[in-house]
């Protein structure tokens, strides 16, 4: 198992076009990817924040994510299967079992005080 540092932070937004002036155009974060993740029913958005990605997601309906607060910590693996398994093994809550979406494989657990942490590796 190797984790190789935080892939993203993830903030839900109510308004993507505003979020993306803010980060993109004031901030100066350069917008990577944007697309309608079918699965999570949300518009999302990566942008680059130098070493680590900022993932903006824009939920049809907040309560119907995995996580309706949306924000949580990625941190980026070299093989999401065995770390998943690892985890669970550990008795580490799941929230979501390994998934793929859009060249993503990641999974989700509860951290020790609620947060949630995912684990992701891109395809």
């Amino acid at each position: 198992m190797r984790f190789l540092g935080v892939h993203h932070v993830a903030l839900v937004t109510k308004n993507m076009e505003e979020s993306l002036r803010f980060y993109r155009d004031l901030l100066g974060c350069t917008l990577l990817e944007r697309f309608f993740d079918e699965g999570e029913r949300a518009d999302i958005a990566f942008l680059s924040l130098g070493n680590a990605l900022l993932e903006l997601l824009a939920p049809e309906n907040p309560e119907g994510l995995v996580n309706p607060s949306g924000f949580h910590l990625a941190l980026w693996v070299d093989d999401v299967a065995s770390v998943f398994e690892f985890l669970k093994t550990q008795g580490v809550p799941v929230l979501l079992p390994p998934t793929e979406s859009h060249g993503f494989h990641y999974a989700y657990f509860s951290g020790p005080m609620g947060e949630v942490v995912e684990i992701v590796k891109r395809q």
